[in-house]
């Protein structure tokens, strides 16, 4: 028995021992290629640098806007309705906020609710795309389903209808707008793993004794989440526009919080009158930023179908 035993163990020790080396070169080539899209976006066209440069710009403004800023943003200054100015270089609005320190401050909480209801619905999306299409079956079937269903409903009327039934709060604005993003995640990241599943490494993964769920985890969705990761930019900036939307209308953040949907919604009667200072200057504020995020999203997509 110890004689038939042994060269069966040595082969299958072969073998892990090739599988490891097939998940881990695997790793090195997944990593390799994420530095080579990120080469490629810095060395792209002029538009992408600046659409680079615009992003960077309101990343840091949402970490440091706040500090800078040369007034108190929720603090009326003595001027009213005043235009650009030496001393008030936007201008100030009806209730005598300056308008440039709250275009600066406006993106803690702009980029901050987008940030974080990308990253939710980029997590939720990829995790049910995963399981929806590595366990294919009734359950599966009913996940996709639903998914038609909430892309059926007009996204930003669905968005209304939950913030104003659920309160305005920023939990909430950030949990609808993950929800509505959701689906979007969901068939990218299935339709990828349907393509990755039957791959070589997820074999030598197999062979190493893996199974199930700790494949899909640690091998499939790694693999799977570039296309996730090119959308998410994309997505960065249409959760932009729902968050200024929302509260352009009422029903998102409130005055006096400085948030660029509510700083255009208080200017607009003023631009018939000529005050056109109190709603542009936060508006193409938006503008830079959500241009920004959707260049750089379609470099990185761009990048990924020249490349798979």
């Amino acid at each position: 028995m110890t004689e038939m035993g042994g060269p069966n163990i040595a082969i299958e020790r072969e073998l892990d021992s090739q599988a490891s080396l097939g998940l881990q070169e695997n790793e090195l080539v997944r990593a390799a290629t994420m530095r080579e899209h990120f080469i490629s976006i810095l060395k792209g066209s002029l538009l992408t640098k600046i659409g680079l440069l615009f992003v960077i710009i309101f990343v840091l403004l949402a970490i440091f806007g706040p500090y800078i800023t040369p007034f108190d943003t929720t603090a009326a200054t003595s001027s009213v309705n005043e235009g650009p100015s030496g001393s008030h270089i936007f201008g100030t609005d009806a209730s005598g906020f300056d308008i440039f320190s709250r275009v600066l401050a406006a993106p803690r909480i702009d980029v901050t609710i987008a940030v974080v209801a990308t990253l939710l619905s980029l997590v939720m999306g990829s995790l049910i795309g995963l399981l929806a299409s590595f366990f294919r079956g009734f359950a599966g079937e009913l996940v996709m389903r639903a998914s038609d269903t909430v892309q059926a409903f007009p996204l930003f009327v669905l968005a209304i209808v939950v913030v104003v039934g659920f309160g305005r709060s920023y939990a909430v604005i950030v949990i609808v707008i993950a929800l509505l993003n959701v689906p979007i995640y969901l068939r990218l990241i299935r339709a990828e793993v349907l393509s990755l599943r039957e791959r070589t490494f997820v074999e030598a993964a197999r062979a190493t004794g893996d199974r199930g769920v700790s494949i899909a985890l640690r091998h499939v969705l790694p693999n799977a989440m570039t296309p996730g990761f090119a959308q998410a930019s994309i997505t960065f900036g249409y959760s932009i526009i729902i968050t200024a939307g929302l509260s352009f209308i009422g029903a998102g953040v409130q005055p006096p919080t400085p948030e660029w949907g509510s700083m255009i919604a208080a200017g607009k009667d003023g631009i018939i009158i000529g005050q056109w200072w109190t709603s542009v200057f936060p508006g193409l504020a938006m503008s830079m930023c959500v241009f920004g995020f959707a260049v750089v999203g379609e470099a990185v997509q761009d990048i990924f179908l020249r490349r798979t």
